[in-house]
């Protein structure tokens, strides 16, 4: 595939210098942002059962509050935010949108109802939808483009790292003092990194005042036009697509660990929240860091071969997934997570790396936007509520077939991860075509 201004390969990159030391500064600093993004928004996996046992919830108001409540800002309003930092400050934006869901976590620990709760996730999903846009964005012009995968791949193991501090300081704290306490201690830290983002992250353009960002300017890039620039690019929607998929299933699963392990095996909250997050810490950190670097390395010769094998380890995931489902120990079932787990963190280097190289300049964030809309919306909003919705459908309301049902809902899940390797496949040969 070429690009039409200059006859290149669209995806053909140069080595270039290393990053400075300011740049990995900048790196380093929203690898924190993201690890907080995620605490904040699976704190909730952990806590879940005890939630659903305080204020008497079915399985489906269990998948409205951690997907759907989280979904429906989170992705619609990462469109206006993308266009945002397109024309503003990135660094501030980031700034304002930690400070933000640091505080609405807080206000989940002070929810009273199934109302209020589902408001509280509302907020973190606000919050957090003006992160990753502004991050990808920045990345992209700090990092060249042999070096974006790597440091997207770098900044993906945040996600784990993030789930790590979810599940096990989560589960600890719910064990020892109550859910309530996870979500206050959860929100915290944010407000700090908030103000260290804000005076010490400057953005590459410059200082740009916001009255500007509002201003019409010549030739400039609408959503309208992003849209029809990667309408006409299949891969970038074959991404997108395996991006819903992959988020379907991880989220589908991350929303019911507390009900998956407590009710089958009967597991303590601290011991399941240890032995998840460094089971998550460690398949998933290395997988993060492992597909960007495959990224970076055999992207040099083949920029569609990291995508062939983003796809290869999602269906190798799907019957690791069913097998841990079924599992009779718990400590198995976990070491069995680690398969889906590894493959839905390794795709995170190679599919963004690839987005960002079939975005031109001015639509890197509306590109990235447009992916976490579909794939947020879908993905996170649906998958909990179709796994909670499907448990509750086979355990008909007798409290004995709850966590046999459970189980069934959740090995259907499994089946999507052959779905997004699909697409994977169908977005390589587009690439390559």
């Amino acid at each position: 595939m070429e690009d039409a201004a200059s006859g290149k390969p669209a995806l053909e990159v140069t080595r270039s210098p290393a990053p400075s030391r300011q740049t990995n500064y900048a790196l380093g600093v929203l690898f924190v942002v993201t690890m907080l993004n995620f605490l904040d928004r699976q704190i909730i996996s952990i806590v879940a059962e005890p939630i659903k046992q305080d204020l008497g919830l079915t399985d489906t108001q269990l998948g409205l509050m951690t997907g759907l409540s989280f979904a429906i800002f989170y992705t619609t309003l990462a469109i206006p935010v993308a266009a945002l930092a397109d024309r503003w400050n990135r660094s501030r934006i980031i700034a304002i949108a930690i400070a933000t869901w640091s505080a609405m976590t807080v206000a989940c620990g002070l929810s009273a109802n199934f109302i209020q709760l589902f408001l509280a996730r509302v907020g973190v999903g606000i919050g957090e939808a003006g992160s990753a846009p502004a991050s990808h964005s920045l990345i992209a012009d700090l990092f060249p483009p042999d070096r974006r995968s790597g440091a997207l791949g770098i900044l993906g193991m945040s996600v784990p790292i993030g789930a790590f501090l979810a599940y096990a300081g989560g589960g600890w704290i719910t064990e020892n003092l109550d859910w309530r306490s996870a979500f206050l201690i959860a929100g915290l830290p944010g407000i700090i990194i908030a103000i260290v983002i804000w005076f010490t992250v400057p953005d590459p353009r410059g200082k740009i005042p916001l009255s500007a960002a509002f201003k019409a300017k010549p030739n400039e890039i609408t959503f309208k036009d992003a849209f029809k620039e990667l309408s006409s690019k299949p891969a970038y929607w074959h991404l997108v697509a395996a991006g819903v998929l992959v988020q379907f299933v991880s989220y589908g699963l991350a929303s019911f660990y507390g009900g998956l392990f407590v009710r089958v095996h009967g597991i303590g909250y601290g011991e399941l929240g240890w032995k998840l997050g460094v089971m998550v810490g460690l398949s998933g950190g290395f997988g993060a860091w492992f597909g960007g670097k495959i990224g970076d390395i055999l992207g040099k010769g083949n920029p569609r071969l990291p995508l062939l094998l983003s796809g290869l380890m999602l269906v190798i995931a799907a019957p690791g997934m069913i097998w841990a489902i079924y599992a009779d120990n718990v400590n198995v079932a976990i070491a069995l997570l680690a398969f889906p787990t590894f493959g839905a963190t390794f795709y995170y280097g190679p599919s963004f790396a690839a987005i960002q190289a079939l975005a031109n300049d001015r639509t890197r964030a509306m590109a990235v936007a447009i992916y976490l809309l579909v794939a947020g919306l879908i993905g996170l909003g649906i998958g909990p509520v179709f796994v909670g919705g499907l448990s509750d459908y086979f355990a008909g309301g007798d409290k004995l077939l709850e966590a046999s049902a459970l189980q069934k809902a959740l090995a259907i899940l499994a089946l999507f991860n052959i779905w997004a390797g699909f697409h994977y496949w169908r977005a390589e040969a587009n690439i390559k075509r």
